[in-house]
């Protein structure tokens, strides 16, 4: 199973980063054909409780083909 780093940049100048499995892949991808961008994607994909707010959500890794990607969304 290839993992996937999802880091998460804070207002208050927080950081924090987790790995997942590539399944948060296909959630994206779903998201975002359903339109959702920006701050909904990423109150959707990830969470709609946070204390600091994020600036931006990075996602990185090896897809489901192995394939490398870098994808960024901002907290807007």
């Amino acid at each position: 199973m290839n993992e996937v780093t999802v880091s998460i940049r804070l207002i208050d100048g927080g950081f924090h980063e987790y790995t997942t499995g590539t399944a948060i892949l296909e959630e994206l991808r779903a998201f975002e054909q359903q339109g959702l961008s920006g701050k909904s994607l990423i109150n959707n994909l990830i969470s709609d409780d946070w204390g600091a707010p994020p600036t931006s959500v990075t996602i990185s890794g090896k897809d489901e083909d192995g394939k490398d990607f870098v994808h960024s969304i901002s907290y807007e």
